[in-house]
């Protein structure tokens, strides 16, 4: 699915600073991690947007019977479904930025790096 963010756990590695700060306590690292879920949701909200508007001219379900016309297959289109899981998708975001916050506050980063 477009907007995924990275799974839990999945960090790239990187050298600590010579300063020896550690990365964790970087800001670039913090808001680096945050833009890639804040980037995520942004795609998801634009689906989002994208399925209603698709709602609003052709209906909440259908049928496609040319499709699978060959193969006597007719496909049915539920697109509240599909917005379903795309607001399910986007609170699971939004639930992996506030770990990341929660996560980042715990090693003595600010709020404000999260946004």
């Amino acid at each position: 699915m477009v907007g995924e963010a990275p799974r839990k756990g999945a960090r790239r590695t990187r050298p600590t600073d010579p300063d020896g700060d550690g990365e964790e306590n970087n800001e670039q690292y913090w808001r680096e991690r945050a833009r890639q879920i804040l980037d995520a949701i942004a795609q998801t909200d634009e689906q989002i947007a994208q399925k209603k508007d698709e709602i609003k001219k052709l209906g909440s379900g259908g049928f496609d019977v040319t499709t699978g016309f060959n193969q006597n297959v007719a496909y049915i289109n539920d697109r509240n479904g599909q917005l379903k899981q795309l607001e399910q998708h986007k609170v699971d975001l939004q639930k992996q930025l506030d770990d990341l916050a929660d996560e980042g506050r715990k090693a003595g980063a600010p709020a404000s790096w999260f946004r």
